[in-house]
């Protein structure tokens, strides 16, 4: 089967790139249209030209040369066009006789394509492929597969448009959607002031492009699309403005009036790096790393299946918080914005939650209020999904009737932290090597803002912890997610250097199982 340039893989997957002339069609179409398109829709201008210049070219051949079939009588000095040679073009300059004992006589035309000289078949009577295609046949093949050149290339297209348009200066991108600076209306700072204060009435926000543009009497001569990108672009440029919507169009809050957690990280949340020897670390506490799946441990992202179940750990209890971790890191889009507002959804009560998503925090905020009302342990078992619909997230607990059980609570005595057993009733399933509470929070607070100031060396709190913790046990030990937990209330560290140091400290005595016992002193190295 004969298939012209645009029809092979290579020339679209290899071969494209974007040239003068569809840059000249780019800016044409905007102009037209004035209306921002994305990058699917400039490729599909893009193909759509090409095809049209391919089927001109055809036409163009056909007016001054021959389409070779083996079937023709050719004249020399004839131009011919060979489509089987990716219409390569050439001057019959002689004329044989030939003859094959299955097919019998026919001509032999030597041909000078680009100076060399090749040999084709003439006046050959037997059936033959090339017969079938003539350069109208060809020209009508492409116009009619233009839907197929499209689906099967279009993404390529795409990409290489994204590659262009981002190296050009005369090019913006907003969101999805492409255009040229020369169109885009005016937008001063007075339009950004008015903006402001429109969002400062209502509260904040959020509100959308749309919702704030009737209101600043942008140039009415300019279309509503040109208008909505404008603004939203210079909106994206000004610090003031957060475009807080995790989807679909942009929706803006006024960045000073988010809530503090949002703007600041809160201080149980600050992790401060600490290096360590990953090398010494077990294949079983690795395992166990990876269990526990701390947001701070950069483990690979993992594909959300629903329902995503995690263990609530102490710094996002006490700032009523979850995790951007390994599991839930596919629930968000954390690339569109730094900071998004999302919807939590009470998967048994339909209850609604105003969340938000920050990003470089690794942290959703905005659950303090459901953990206390349900009462929610640390180490209480939480599972999520995303929602109906983009921007929500289904959020749920094992309930249970309430059950008194005894838990880990810490106090403060003599400026230590100190870990006795109470009951408590707990209605949730939780993770019994995890839970820790406490009802001396401003004490707890207090001290790990002494750990912080004082800049106390992790073994000096594994230290610290360690032995109330093993006189809770008959056999004084303590298991390495129990430590994990405990030193969370004081400094936030993911689980890696934690292990490390267990490991690498001779105090530290593992007997099985990740259980560990206290032998004495350790070092004391600061940090």
């Amino acid at each position: 089967m004969i298939q012209t340039k645009l029809q092979t893989p290579e020339y679209w997957e290899s071969g494209f790139s974007l040239s003068d002339a569809d840059l000249e069609q780019i800016y044409n179409y905007l102009l037209d249209k004035e209306t921002p398109p994305t990058a699917a829709e400039l490729a599909r201008v893009v193909i759509d030209s090409r095809i049209k210049q391919e089927v001109a070219e055809f036409k163009r051949l056909l007016a001054n040369h021959t389409i070779y079939q083996p079937q023709r009588s050719y004249q020399v000095g004839e131009e011919v066009v060979f489509p089987a040679m990716k219409m390569a073009q050439g001057t019959v300059r002689e004329i044989r006789k030939g003859y094959n004992p299955e097919s019998g006589s026919f001509s032999v035309i030597r041909v000078d394509i680009k100076g060399k000289i090749r040999e084709f078949a003439a006046d050959y009577k037997t059936s033959h492929t090339l017969n079938a295609n003539n350069g109208e046949s060809l020209a009508d093949d492409v116009a009619n597969n233009a839907d197929l050149i499209r689906t099967s290339h279009i993404s390529t297209v795409t990409s290489r448009i994204e590659d262009s348009l981002r190296a050009r200066e005369d090019f913006i991108k907003v969101d999805d959607h492409w255009f040229v600076k020369s169109l885009l209306v005016d937008v001063n700072i007075g339009h950004l002031h008015l903006t402001e204060a429109i969002l400062e009435m209502a509260d904040g926000g959020p509100l959308t492009t749309n919702e704030i543009l009737p209101q600043l009497e942008l140039d009415p001569a300019a279309s509503a699309d040109a208008q909505t990108f404008s603004l939203t672009y210079h909106l994206h440029q000004d610090d003031r403005f957060d475009q807080v919507s995790p989807a679909g169009k942009p929706v803006w809050f006024l960045g000073r009036m988010e809530p503090e957690a949002v703007r600041i990280t809160p201080e149980r949340l600050v992790y401060q790096p600490l290096a360590y020897n990953r090398s010494v670390l077990t294949p079983q506490q690795i395992a166990l790393e990876q269990e526990l799946d701390d947001e701070w441990s950069d483990l690979p992202a993992l594909a959300p299946t629903p329902p995503i179940i995690l263990a609530l750990a102490y710094p996002h209890r006490w700032a009523g918080t979850l995790p951007i971790n390994a599991k839930t890191r596919g629930l968000f889009d954390l690339k569109r914005s730094p900071r998004q507002r999302v919807t939590l959804i009470d998967d048994q009560t339909n209850e609604t939650i105003a969340g938000w998503v920050v990003g470089e925090g690794r942290y959703v905020y905005g659950l303090a209020d459901w953990y206390k009302e349900n009462s929610i342990p640390v180490g209480g078992f939480l599972h999520l999904q995303a929602g109906p619909e983009p921007g929500t997230i289904l959020i749920g607990y094992d309930r249970r009737r309430p059950q008194r059980e005894w838990v880990r609570l810490a106090t403060m005595k003599d400026n230590r932290i100190n870990f006795e057993l109470q009951r408590r009733a707990i209605p949730c399933g939780y993770d019994d090597l995890l839970i820790v509470g406490t009802d001396a929070v401003t004490a707890i607070d207090t001290h790990a803002r002494r750990v912080t100031a004082n800049r106390m060396p992790l073994a000096t709190l594994l230290a610290e912890v360690f032995p109330s913790l093993a006189g809770l046990s008959p056999q004084n030990t303590v298991h390495a997610k129990t430590l994990y937990s405990a030193i969370n209330m004081l400094r936030r560290l993911p689980p890696g250097p934690i292990f490390a140091e267990l490991t690498q400290q001779p105090a530290f005595i593992p007997v099985g199982d990740h259980y560990w016992q206290y032998g004495g002193a350790v070092g004391t190295n600061q940090e």
